[in-house]
């Protein structure tokens, strides 16, 4: 189904323009952050080329109704398993882990798409039930849908994509029901697994991440060096920032990653407490207007399709910021449209598009 000529007055411009305006803001701070160690502007030309796919992206998933797409979603979800699996057979080792996906100079990653393809099978799903309570069944079913591309993921190893995908569990549990004793055992089987986890699934760079987390001065100059690097960029910044293209710390090359991972610490060095502020209170109008999207669904899918994708938004903000403040481990989750890769910004689009589609055809029965 295309896009109804009604349906364009209800489409929110100030939330897919929000959208846009926080990835301009990503080219900017990408460019400041690689312009003296890249004066060929490879990286920025990358970037914008990125963008200009994302948004043509967007509008792809804004013109078909959602609803035809939970009627593929499970081809969709089948396609990112088999991307998967063909990582963990013939993909190559990048950064000690098999996450990428080569082909010529192009190279994408298959557990970005899976994010969306993991929610549209998930909303599908939950279209369909409408119990007050999730039986063992039902939640059962849920959470293997959840389960089976986070533990390929977690395969790879990659810890920090596989707990990117933690956000749809909570909806599930939170939106879908869960009966109080149920959440009693999953708490419990939480807290025996995560030392178990800790000790016999983790690498033990990925070990190492979370003492460095408890004390960053125990190795200050190795596994440390990155945070309280962002730290200082961060902390110099003071309210107004040093200015355009005047971060010393990305300029010299002191932050590892600090275009995709870290950029936010070019963001507070060069734009300061005010240039934070606005960047983060864009993220906020896109998830209150997101959750405003999710009360006026005109159908329970569209709904927990909205949640599903908006947790994403939410999770990767607070992961991301929080790491280079130290207050969590240092993982590889980018800011949203804000971060370099292309895979991480198309993805992004992609929701954005999604749910700009569920609110404009909330008068569809009308």
């Amino acid at each position: 189904m295309i896009i109804r000529e009604r349906s364009l007055p209800t489409l929110d411009w100030n939330f897919i323009g929000t959208a846009i305006v926080i990835a301009a803001i990503g080219v900017v701070l990408i460019y400041s952050a690689t312009w003296f160690t890249d004066p060929n502007l490879t990286v920025v030309k990358r970037q914008i080329i990125w963008v200009g796919i994302g948004i043509a992206l967007l509008i792809a998933f804004m013109v078909v109704d959602y609803r035809i797409l939970f009627d593929i979603a499970p081809i969709l979800y089948g396609i990112g398993l088999l991307l998967l699996v063909y990582l963990l057979v013939w993909g190559q080792v990048t950064a000690n882990v098999r996450s990428w996906i080569h082909i010529g100079a192009f190279q994408f990653q298959p557990s970005e798409f899976m994010k969306i393809f993991t929610a549209l099978m998930l909303a599908r799903y939950f279209e369909s039930n409408d119990r007050a309570y999730l039986n063992f069944k039902s939640f059962f079913t849920a959470m293997a849908i959840i389960g089976a591309p986070v533990g390929l993921i977690i395969i790879q190893p990659d810890f920090g994509t596989a707990a990117s995908f933690f956000p749809l569990i909570a909806v599930a549990m939170f939106f879908g029901g869960i009966r109080p004793r149920v959440w009693a055992a999953m708490i419990l089987a939480a807290l025996i697994s995560i030392p178990a986890g800790y000790f016999f699934f983790l690498k033990p760079y990925q070990r190492e991440r979370i003492v460095i987390f408890l004390n960053p001065e125990r190795d200050p100059l190795g596994s440390g060096y990155q945070v309280t690097q962002a730290k200082i960029a961060i902390g110099s910044g003071g309210i107004h920032g040093k200015g355009f293209k005047q971060g010393t710390q990305a300029r010299l090359d002191f932050i590892p990653e600090h275009h995709t991972d870290f950029i936010f610490s070019v963001l507070g060095e060069e734009w300061g407490f005010i240039g934070v502020v606005i960047v983060l209170g864009l993220y906020l109008f896109l998830i209150v207007q997101a959750l405003t999207f999710a009360k006026h669904a005109r159908d329970r899918g569209g709904t927990f399709l909205v949640i599903c994708l908006i947790s994403f938004v939410i999770f990767h903000v607070i992961i991301n910021v929080a790491m280079q403040i130290g207050v969590l481990p240092t993982t590889g989750i980018p800011l949203p449209l804000i971060s370099y890769g292309g895979s991480s910004t198309l993805m992004f689009f992609i929701a954005v598009g999604l749910m700009a589609n569920v609110d404009m055809r909330r008068f569809v029965n009308a």
